[in-house]
């Protein structure tokens, strides 16, 4: 039973990081923006963590909800756009 829970903590920790560093490229992306800063460095950081999380989720190495992988794609897709007018 604790072998469980512990394998739990390691999943759940490691899903939780990954989440945390796409939302800290995004989040470094926003404050550029914001700042009308050139973005372009941040903007890929995101686009490499985005797309390494959902090819993580859809092998089935990284347990996310629909709803999860659906606002990462979102965002990737829109940072995208910006960089390619």
């Amino acid at each position: 039973m604790d072998e469980n829970i512990v394998e739990l903590n390691i999943t759940i920790g490691g899903i939780s990081k990954e989440l945390l560093d796409v939302q800290k490229a995004l989040d470094a992306y926003r404050d550029k923006q914001a700042r009308k800063e050139t973005v372009d460095e941040e903007a890929i950081t995101f686009v490499t963590k985005a797309e390494r999380v959902i090819e993580k989720a859809e092998a089935g190495e990284l347990q996310l909800t629909t709803d999860q992988v659906r606002r990462i794609k979102s965002n990737l897709i829109k940072i995208l756009n910006r960089l390619n007018p």
